[in-house]
């Protein structure tokens, strides 16, 4: 069966605090839906945007919310070595199941950096790291060869988020490391990672469609009708800068309020009205 988890998005209030109440709202529904986990405080949740501690208290509420019922992820990568080592550390003391590191971005270290910068985490802690590898996001990627030789050297990093086309690199880990859990973090090519050899979707539209992506994945992947929709509603989830556009969506269904912290900001009227004309693939 492939484990289907949600990036969470931050609810905001009106007064640009955190909703937890929406969290929580959202939080429940996705656990009645069949979400077998959550990414906290991913790129989805607008981190950048979030203090020290609101991030550590969102993280902590969630887990009280979610009681072993699902798995808990927590993102506290960043491009400064000794910082997510501190954070990890912080992090290692929480109920969770791991954490979620993003390859260091903006400074765009070569293999040897990136290697270097996993191997000093994995050394330093105990939990479980799921690498995070994005390069339209953070402008490196982290290759086959590089995920190999870390995966030979720490039994603690056991996952990789792969948010890239590159399939043949899935493929090869998976030869090579066949218990290694490797998760679609892209909607918008999700069933091929499957194919690929993927055990899972991290998902920003499943926050929207968990039963749609459910239902199709406990039933062998052949609905195609079903899969043309969720292709369609993936396309839609990233129309503008995400996560504006899942948030807006969670607006329409009295979720959570359509406001981000900038420098993002709410998707904009085109959008809007794109987004109500295809309501269909999200109002399950």
């Amino acid at each position: 069966m492939k484990q289907l988890m949600v990036a969470l998005v931050t609810p905001f209030t009106e007064e640009n605090k955190v909703d937890y109440k929406a969290l929580d709202r959202i939080v429940h529904r996705l656990m009645k839906e069949g979400c077998d986990g959550f990414i906290v405080c991913g790129t989805t949740a607008e981190t950048p945007t979030l203090s020290h501690n609101e991030k550590l208290s969102i993280l902590r509420h969630v887990i009280r919310k979610v009681k072993h019922r699902a798995q808990i992820w927590y993102g506290c990568g960043s491009n400064d070595t000794a910082a997510t080592i501190l954070a990890c550390k912080q992090a290692e003391k929480e109920d969770i199941d791991g954490v979620l590191l993003v390859t260091p971005y903006y400074s765009k270290p070569n293999a040897a950096g990136l290697y270097a910068h996993y191997d000093a985490i994995a050394s330093a802690v105990h939990t479980n790291i799921m690498l995070y590898n994005v390069p339209s996001r953070t402008g490196v990627e982290l290759t086959q060869e590089t995920i190999h030789d870390l995966l030979n050297t720490h039994d603690n990093i056991t996952a990789l988020k792969q948010a890239c086309s590159n399939l043949d690199t899935v493929k090869r880990l998976k030869a090579q490391h066949p218990a290694f859990q490797i998760y679609s973090g892209e909607d918008g090519f999700f069933d091929e990672g499957f194919d690929a050899g993927m055990d899972g979707l991290i998902s920003v539209m499943g926050h929207v469609c968990m039963r749609k992506l459910r239902s199709f994945c406990d039933e062998g992947r052949v609905d195609n009708k079903l899969r043309k929709q969720l292709y369609e509603l993936a396309s839609l989830t990233f129309c503008e800068a995400s996560p504006a556009p899942v948030k807006y969506m969670l607006h329409t269904l009295d979720e959570c309020e359509n406001i981000l912290r900038l420098p993002l900001v709410a998707v904009s009227a085109a959008a809007q009205e794109k987004i109500q004309s295809c309501a269909a693939l999200y109002r399950q």
